[in-house]
C-alpha cells in the first residue's frame, strides 16, 4: 500500500516533488552520519597522517621550545618593575614546565576522550530525531505548487543541504590541524602569564570546532520541530484545498532556515561561551 501511494504521489506532482525530497533525505542521513562519527574515525587515512607524521614533528618542536619560552617567561618576569622576582614565581614557572610537558606528551590520549564526549552527545542529541520531511497533502494545491515552484523546489534541497553537509564536513578539517598544531600551541604554556596566552587560545579554539557539532545537531533538532510544529492554516475555506500548498511552502522555509542556523553555528557558540 505504502508504495503504490508512493508512486501515485510521484505521478501526481511530477518528478520534482520525488527528486527534491531524494536529494534532501539523502544530504541528511549522510549529515547525521558524518555528525555522529569521531574525527578519528571518519578518515583512517587522514587521521593516521596527522598522528603518525604531523603530531609527531609538531611534538618535537613544542617540547624544543619549552626551554625557550621558559626563559623567556624567566626574563619577562625579573626584568618587570612593577613586581618583585621572588622564588614562588620561579616555582610556578617550573609547575608551567611540567604541566605543558605532561600535557604535550598525553595530547592524544587526552584528545580522544574529547572525541569520544563529542561524538556522544550528538548521538543522544539526534537520538530518535529525525530532519527529513516530505509533504503528504495530496490535493489541488500540492499538484499546483510542484508544477509551478518544482525547480525552485529541488534547487533549494540541493543548495541547502549541500550547505548543511559542507558545514559539518568542514569541521573536520579544523579539527585535525588544531591536532597538528597543538603540541607547538601548549608550548607556551611554560612562558607563564602572557605568554601562555597562545595556549589558552587554541584551547578555547579546539573546543569550540569540536564541540560545534553537539551545536548543529541541537539546532537541527529544536529547528525542524519548531517549523514542523508551526500551523500555518488560517481556517478559511480554502485551506482544504490548499494544505499541500502551504505544507510545500513550510518545507522550502525549513530547509532554507535550518542551513542558515547551521552556518551560523559557530558564531553563535563561540559568543555565548566567549571561545
Amino acid at each position: 500500500m505504502d508504495k503504490l501511494m508512493d508512486i501515485l504521489t510521484g505521478f501526481l506532482m511530477g518528478p520534482a516533488f520525488s527528486i527534491g525530497n531524494l536529494i534532501w533525505q539523502f544530504l541528511m542521513g549522510m549529515v547525521t552520519g558524518v555528525m555522529t562519527t569521531s574525527p578519528s574515525a571518519f578518515s583512517q587515512e587522514a587521521w593516521d597522517y596527522v598522528r603518525l607524521v604531523l603530531y609527531p614533528w609538531a611534538q618535537s618542536i613544542g617540547i624544543a621550545l619549552l626551554n625557550t619560552w621558559f626563559f623567556i617567561g624567566f626574563i619577562k618576569q625579573n626584568t618587570d618593575l612593577k613586581q618583585n622576582f621572588t622564588f614562588e614565581v620561579f616555582v610556578k614557572l617550573c609547575i608551567n614546565v611540567i604541566a605543558a610537558n605532561a600535557l604535550i606528551l598525553g595530547m592524544i590520549r587526552i584528545i580522544h576522550g574529547f572525541f569520544w564526549m563529542a561524538s556522544a552527545l550528538t548521538g543522544q542529541v539526534l537520538h530518535g530525531s529525525s530532519i527529513s520531511f516530505s509533504n503528504a497533502d495530496l490535493d489541488v494545491g500540492t499538484w499546483a505548487f510542484f508544477a509551478i515552484f518544482g525547480f525552485i523546489y529541488v534547487l533549494v534541497a540541493l543548495i541547502c543541504g549541500g550547505m548543511i553537509f559542507l558545514t559539518v564536513y568542514s569541521r573536520y578539517i579544523k579539527i585535525l590541524f588544531m591536532v597538528a598544531t597543538g603540541p607547538i600551541a601548549l608550548s607556551t604554556i611554560a612562558g607563564g602569564q602572557g605568554i601562555s596566552n597562545t595556549a589558552i587560545a587554541w584551547v578555547k579554539t579546539f573546543l569550540g570546532y569540536l564541540f560545534e557539532i553537539v551545536a548543529i545537531a541541537i539546532v537541527l533538532t529544536i529547528g525542524s520541530k519548531l517549523i514542523h510544529s508551526i500551523n500555518w492554516m488560517t481556517g478559511g475555506a480554502l485551506d482544504s484545498y490548499m494544505n499541500g500548498f502551504w505544507g510545500a511552502i513550510q518545507s522550502l522555509i525549513t530547509m532554507i532556515i535550518l542551513a542558515a542556523s547551521v552556518k551560523g553555528t559557530d558564531g553563535m557558540l563561540r559568543r555565548a561561551f566567549a571561545l
